[in-house]
């Protein structure tokens, strides 16, 4: 078989530079005619940069990594779907076969969010409308933050059952004690065991007792000790009833708030320059081919012919 050499391939094209020219200037006006508005709509990206705010740290993830899973999340997803009837707008029959399959496809490509090296977040949403694509970029930020808002009610709310339950218990233990003490009062004149104890005892040891005194220096030594304890409680469950009071409210204020866990750093811009299709692109890699491939069938041909000669 014959080599086919440069010095051969640059024959051919000096032989028929004139046909190779044709070609060329007919593929740059095919390609240029193919990838015209008119065959592929023009699609246009918007973006916008995000940091998480009021999310705390999970486990090893960052408030970033949080947020990323949240935007990325299927609710976000479903979200996005219902408000912007997304079926409708990616051309896509919900009721065809593997209809979600090729939904989802559809979706990552054109609705994409990724970390950046500053640990921000970017949304880019590529769509042939360059106003629904600002539209879109700007609604998953907020479809982000109706979800995470919810998602924290839900654990909140819970929160706020625990503590009310812990109240009640605290509260019930602090009027049993409160109560015990009451008794012990009443019944026997002790209102505060130290400074009682310090007079009685001064007293007891100079001049007799009055009854009032006798009384309480009776309860002193009879129930001294177990006031001592109930009051120790009743300080005890006091402190306890304060911070579960303290997370209680903290957390009825967080229920009721409207908290935002994105702050945005870039706003979804309009664009006004299509993202794609690339048209040079497309136009240089076209006449490439046809030229390619109108090279390889003159050099087949001359071959052929030669072989035809020597025979």
């Amino acid at each position: 078989m014959e080599n086919i050499n440069t010095a051969h391939i640059l024959h051919v094209l000096k032989i028929h530079r004139i046909k190779f020219m044709i070609i060329a200037i007919a593929a740059i006006i095919v390609s240029s005619f193919i990838s015209s508005p008119i065959f592929i709509a023009p699609k246009f990206k918007s973006t916008a940069v995000v940091f998480p705010i009021n999310l705390e740290p999970f486990s090893e993830e960052s408030s970033t990594e949080q947020l990323l899973q949240f935007m990325n999340s299927e609710e976000i997803k479903n979200a996005m779907t219902k408000r912007f009837n997304l079926y409708t707008v990616f051309g896509i029959d919900s009721l065809e076969e593997k209809s979600h399959t090729k939904f989802d496809k559809y979706y990552y490509e054109y609705i994409t969010v990724s970390v950046t090296l500053y640990e921000s977040i970017i949304i880019n949403v590529i769509n042939e409308s360059p106003s629904l694509a600002q539209k879109m970029a700007n609604a998953l930020i907020d479809e982000t933050n109706k979800f995470v808002r919810a998602q924290k009610k839900t654990i909140t709310d819970e929160y706020i059952k625990s503590y009310e339950n812990q109240l009640k218990i605290a509260s019930t233990e602090i009027d049993s004690i409160e109560s015990q003490l009451k008794s012990i009062r009443l019944n026997y004149g002790i209102l505060d065991f130290k400074a009682q104890s310090k007079i009685i005892s001064k007293k007891q040891s100079s001049s007799s007792l009055s009854n009032d005194e006798q009384l309480i220096l009776k309860g002193l030594k009879e129930v001294g000790g177990k006031y001592q304890i109930l009051q120790s409680q009743l300080n005890s469950e006091l402190k306890n009833y304060r911070t579960f009071k303290l997370e209680y409210d903290k957390n009825r204020l967080n229920t009721n708030s409207n908290l935002n866990f994105t702050t945005v750093v870039s706003k979804a811009n309009l664009p006004d320059k299509k993202h794609s299709p690339e048209r040079t692109v497309i136009v240089v890699l076209f006449t490439l081919s046809a030229l390619l491939l109108s090279l390889f069938i003159i050099l087949f041909t001359h071959k052929k012919q030669n072989n035809f000669a020597k025979d």
